[in-house]
């Protein structure tokens, strides 16, 4: 049996619970044996030692919307969908590898080419590269006239179907279509709907008929209503939302799954594409709109989880936005612990440090619920009973 004993200053667990304080957690086996006090719990013989002084040992962060080739910064992130694999993979492990050094060790991957994100999703959980666990869409369904279009493009019943049916033979743990325009093309209006009531059905249908869950990029306009009443899982951005739309969301159980780190942080839209002028219109809307959006969204009682839309390494930066924008600290820390694996159909193995739950556990020096920039002086970073904040970052 391989046993660890780690101990802190204090522990969040993510069940809402208050913090403990001189805290300690039992791992054996990459599971949770044990949490409670340190000094109540007695290590078994042979047991490793990690003791993390005056640190906060949370549950393993959870990124709930990203892509691993993507670096916004570098701009036209359509056109880093399009680039061959190799150049891709070139981009995606490293990303993944600061990911995973930032104490992020979930991720949901919500659309790659070339079936990209499946090889290194299975290279990840053979142990061949570090990185954060991995649920993959793999190509997303999108018009050919709409955001987000890659090499992949999805018109009409039998195209939506096949390719639907072609990711899932490939793997794919969720399906994820784009139905309305976005920030980071220049084409349509971020609420212009690309797809039919029809057709958003068909996709959920089929995603469902497979036990697959449906996530859509939808900001605004129709399509959330459209979305909502199809009943996909989770609507991604909503950053155009009403009061009304996310009322609906509330009702049906439909999740939000927000990010403001690529709209506001400089290495985000701004700093990849800042000299495409159409970009930048549609981007200082959403600045505009972010705040009280996101307020409309907290007023509502909808659940909510948090992504980084590619922002590698700024999970912390995304759950500080979110405070800013009127989340309490508590809101924003189950936003990328508990509320996440909720939201992407994991919390019964991790996003919170319980008995039996996978050994995600990581470390930040200071405590989130007090500053919730603390999540960014991470420490120990562990996922499933093994140690990675021993990694470089190179």
């Amino acid at each position: 049996m391989n046993a660890i004993l780690i101990t802190a200053a204090r522990l969040i667990d993510g069940t809402g619970r208050a913090p403990m304080e001189r805290a300690a957690v039992l791992v054996e086996d990459g599971r949770i044996a044990a949490v409670g006090r340190a000094g109540e719990i007695a290590a078994p013989p042979g047991a490793t030692l990690v003791h993390r002084g005056e640190e906060t040992l949370l549950p393993g962060l959870i990124d709930a919307h990203t892509h691993i080739s993507i670096i916004p910064g570098l701009g036209d992130q359509g056109g880093q969908l399009k680039s061959r694999a190799a150049l891709a993979m070139l981009r995606a492990v490293p990303n993944i590898r600061k990911d995973l050094l930032s104490g992020v060790t979930t991720m949901r991957v919500v659309g790659e080419e070339h079936f990209l994100d499946i090889d290194v999703r299975n290279a990840v959980a053979a142990g061949r590269i570090p990185g954060p666990r991995l649920l993959v869409a793999t190509r997303p369904i999108a018009a050919r006239h709409g955001h987000g279009t890659a090499l992949t493009a999805s018109d009409g019943p039998e195209e939506i179907r096949r390719h639907i049916r072609e990711n899932l033979a490939a793997g794919a743990d969720l399906i994820k279509f784009f139905a309305t325009g976005g920030t980071s093309s220049a084409r349509a209006a971020a609420d212009t709907c690309f797809y039919s009531p029809e057709e958003i059905r068909l996709i959920v249908e089929e995603a469902h008929r497979d036990g697959r869950p449906v996530a859509v990029h939808a900001h605004g306009g129709p399509a959330i209503r459209w979305c909502v009443e199809a009943g996909v899982d989770t609507i991604e951005h909503g950053k155009l939302a009403t009061r009304e739309d996310f009322e609906m969301m509330r009702r049906a159980g439909t999740w939000l799954v927000s990010n403001h780190a690529i709209s506001f942080h400089p290495e985000g839209i701004e700093g990849g594409d800042g000299g495409n002028p159409r970009i930048m219109e549609k981007l200082a809307i959403a600045r505009r709109r972010a705040p009280e959006t996101f307020g409309f969204a907290l007023e509502s009682g909808v659940r909510w989880a948090l992504g980084t839309d590619s922002m590698h390494g700024l999970l912390w930066f995304e759950a500080q936005k979110a405070v800013e924008f009127g989340a309490t600290n508590e809101q924003a820390l189950a936003g990328v612990t508990r509320n996440a694996a909720e939201a992407i159909g994991l919390l019964d193995q991790i996003g919170t440090l319980e008995v039996g739950k996978r050994a995600d556990i990581v470390s930040v020096r200071g405590n989130p619920l007090q500053d919730i920039a603390a999540l960014r002086e991470v420490g120990l970073v562990m996922k499933e009973g093994t140690r990675f904040d021993q990694l470089s970052a190179a």
